[in-house]
């Protein structure tokens, strides 16, 4: 089996890799089709963000008959998901990737966060990772969806060099460091991608047994 991720996040690539280790031949994202266009995310959800990526990417690489893979043999799965974070009414939320500017680097978007909560105390920093996934074949185009999510706190610093977007100002519930400073395996049995995953893997691994 192999899978083809709706995105060209190297950062989300290698994360899914690593936590799809073992269950799928190949993982690989949508430029191994030339593809370099992307959706508009106009969605109103996580939800509705993942099921737009889905269906863009569907058609897209049927569109350019890929060569480089028999879809017939293949799965593809979009993703969306951010940061939520209580004080901020939610947000960055579905705008996580977008907050502050388009075009702004991650660690000038965690300055940002952190200059927003500047005066919050520590008991009003709760936050949460979320993230939704959306599975299907290339043949039926028969969505499934699997969701998860990692709650814990905004910190005061940034800090940690693992992982990417939010990790390094994000502290999960039960621990005293931020998410980036966890190593890859911690990270993924408690993140909101891992969590997701494990749906997925007992949809297969369900589908498996039938």
């Amino acid at each position: 089996m192999n899978l083809i991720l709706a995105t060209s996040s190297q950062g989300k690539i290698t994360e899914f890799r690593r936590i799809l280790s073992g269950y799928f031949s190949s993982v690989q994202g949508i430029d191994i089709f030339g593809i370099r266009s992307e959706p508009n995310e106009n969605g109103m959800s996580f939800s509705e963000n993942a099921k737009i990526k889905l269906d863009f990417y569907l058609k897209k690489i049927k569109e350019v008959k890929a060569t480089e893979a028999d879809i017939n043999e293949c799965y593809i799965m979009s993703e969306d998901s951010g940061i939520e974070i209580d004080e901020l009414d939610g947000n960055p939320g579905i705008k996580s990737a977008r907050y502050g500017h388009p075009d702004m680097p991650s660690p000038e978007r965690n300055k940002l966060v952190l200059h927003q909560l500047k005066d919050t105390s520590s008991s009003n920093r709760k936050a949460r990772f979320v993230c939704y996934i959306r599975f299907s074949d290339f043949i039926t185009e028969d969505h499934q969806e699997f969701s998860g999510q990692c709650e814990g706190k905004i910190s005061k610093i940034i800090s940690g060099k693992n992982g990417f977007g939010y990790d390094p100002i994000f502290i999960p519930l039960g621990y005293n460091k931020s998410m980036g400073n966890l190593s890859d395996n911690e990270k993924d049995k408690i993140s909101h991608r891992g969590r997701a995953c494990k749906g997925l893997v007992n949809y297969l691994f369900k589908n498996h047994e039938n």
